[in-house]
C-alpha cells in the first residue's frame, strides 16, 4: 500500500471550550488557540506531522446536531460540507456522526456528570437540635412524658408525678436522681435508666461539639436518581450545552431515570452556553444542574461554588473529526497514538490544571476553611432555650406568690 504524505496545510474547525480550546482573535482578526489541553496538543501534532493549519469556527457555536434535512450543524457541518478538513475541541465519538465524517484514534475518555450549587451551611442558631434526628427528638420527648408514670407504678416508694418528671429531666441532663431506693427492683430500674440515658446524653454532647467546630451543610441533589426525582416533582431543572451529543446519549441510556432527564431537557429546551460565566450563573440560581464533562467543573470551580455528582451518566470517547476519505488518517492515528503513549496529553492536562489552580488561589487547606472557634452565634439557640426557661420560671414564681397571698394551696393546683 502506498504511503501518502500528510497535507502541508489543513483547515481545522474549532469551538470555544473552556479548558480545551480557548479561542481568541489576533490583530488580524483570525482565531488562535490561547490555552487548553487541545490548544497545547494541536501544535505538537502539527510539528510531528509537519503541517500548517488555519482555524475556523462555526457561526452557531455548536459541536454538531443532525437537522431534519440530513445536514449537520456546528463543527460537524463544516467538515461534512468540506469547508474544514478536520475538527477538534472535545468532539464526542458517535455512530450517528460516522455516517457523514470519520474519527481519528480516540485521544481522551471522560465522565459525563452534573454539577449544582454547593451546599450552604445550616443555620448555627439551631445547632443544638442537629445532633439528633426529628424522630429521635420525638422519642426523647415521649420518654420525658411517659417515664414518670411508669416509675410511679414500678417504684416501691410513692412519689408525685411532678417530682418524678423532674428526676427524669435531671438524669437526662446528667444530673443526680433524688429517688429513695428501698428494694432491688428500684436499683435495677433506676440503674438501667441511668446507664441508657448517660449513653444518650454523652452521644449528644460528642456530636454537638463536632457540629459546632465543623458546621453541617444542607442536603442537596448529588446523584442521578435524586436529580431525576427532583425534575419529575417539578423542583429542579437540568441544563446542558446546545449542539452536543450529551442529550442524545442521555436519552439513549438504558436507565429510565436517565432517559427522563433527557426528555425533560428536550421538552423544556434547557440549554446554556458553554461558557464559564453562563454555567456559573445558572448553577448559582439554585435548584439547577448543569450536565457536562467532569473536568469542566473540577478544573474551573472551587468546591465551595459547585458540587459535582457522585455518579456519572456515561463515559464518552473523544476523537479528532476528519472528512470522509481523508487521505492520511493512518498517519494521523499513528502519530496521535505515539503522543498519547508518551503521556504528552496528560502533561498538557496537568499543565493547564496547575495554572487554573493558581488563578483560583486554591490550596490543600480549603476543606478546613469553615473551622473556627466557638462564638455566641454557635450557642445562641441554647441561650434562647435557657432564656425561655428563665421566663417560664419567673412566671411560675409570680404565680406562686399570688397563690400564697390568696391562701390557695398551690401544690394541689400544680
Amino acid at each position: 500500500m502506498e504511503k501518502r504524505k500528510f497535507p502541508s496545510f489543513v483547515t481545522i474547525a474549532v469551538n470555544n471550550v473552556l479548558g480545551v480550546c480557548h479561542l481568541k482573535n489576533n490583530s488580524q482578526g483570525e482565531f488562535h488557540l490561547a490555552e487548553g489541553t487541545v490548544a497545547e496538543l494541536l501544535p505538537i501534532l502539527a510539528t510531528t506531522l509537519k503541517f500548517k493549519y488555519k482555524l475556523i469556527a462555526p457561526q452557531d457555536r455548536q459541536w454538531g446536531k443532525k437537522e431534519p434535512n440530513g445536514n449537520w450543524t456546528g463543527m460537524i457541518g463544516l467538515v461534512q460540507s468540506g469547508e474544514a478538513d478536520m475538527a477538534t475541541c472535545d468532539i464526542i465519538i458517535s455512530e450517528e456522526r460516522r455516517e457523514v465524517i470519520d474519527y481519528s484514534y480516540p485521544y481522551d475518555i471522560l465522565e459525563m456528570v452534573f454539577a449544582n450549587k454547593a451546599p450552604e451551611l445550616l443555620p448555627k442558631f439551631f445547632a443544638c437540635f442537629y445532633p439528633f434526628s426529628f424522630g429521635l427528638w420525638l422519642a426523647i420527648l415521649g420518654l420525658i412524658i411517659t417515664m414518670p408514670f411508669f416509675w410511679r407504678f414500678l417504684f416501691s416508694t410513692k412519689i408525685s408525678p411532678i417530682q418524678l418528671l423532674g428526676n427524669v429531666y435531671y438524669t437526662i441532663l446528667s444530673g443526680a436522681a433524688s429517688i429513695r431506693i428501698v428494694s432491688l427492683r428500684d436499683y435495677v430500674l433506676l440503674g438501667t435508666w441511668i446507664a441508657a440515658i448517660s449513653f444518650l446524653s454523652r452521644s449528644y454532647t460528642a456530636v454537638l461539639l463536632s457540629f459546632l467546630t465543623l458546621p453541617l451543610q444542607e442536603s442537596i441533589v448529588r446523584d442521578i436518581p435524586q436529580l431525576s426525582n427532583a425534575i419529575m416533582a417539578g423542583n429542579y431543572r437540568s441544563l446542558t450545552f446546545k449542539g452536543t451529543m450529551v442529550q442524545d446519549m442521555i436519552k439513549a441510556s438504558p436507565r429510565d431515570t436517565v432517559q427522563l432527564i433527557g426528555r425533560a431537557i428536550d421538552k423544556n429546551e434547557w440549554f446554556v452556553k458553554p461558557l464559564l460565566e453562563d454555567a456559573a450563573k445558572a448553577i448559582a440560581e439554585g435548584n439547577t444542574a448543569v450536565i457536562a464533562m467532569k473536568p469542566f467543573f473540577t478544573d474551573h470551580y472551587s468546591s465551595s461554588a459547585v458540587a459535582v455528582s457522585y455518579d456519572h451518566f456515561s463515559v464518552a470517547q473523544f476523537g479528532i473529526v476528519l472528512k470522509k476519505q481523508f487521505c492520511c488518517k493512518e498517519a494521523l492515528d499513528y502519530k496521535l497514538s505515539l503522543i498519547l503513549a508518551a503521556g504528552i496529553l496528560e502533561k498538557c492536562k496537568r499543565h493547564y490544571r496547575f495554572r487554573v489552580l493558581l488563578k483560583l488561589n486554591e490550596n490543600n487547606a480549603e476543606m478546613f476553611e469553615f473551622i473556627s472557634p466557638l462564638s455566641m452565634e454557635n450557642i445562641s439557640g441554647a441561650l434562647l432555650i435557657h432564656f425561655v426557661g428563665i421566663c417560664l420560671a419567673l412566671i411560675i414564681f409570680m404565680f406562686e406568690i399570688f397563690c400564697v397571698k390568696r391562701n390557695v394551696r398551690c401544690k394541689s393546683i400544680l
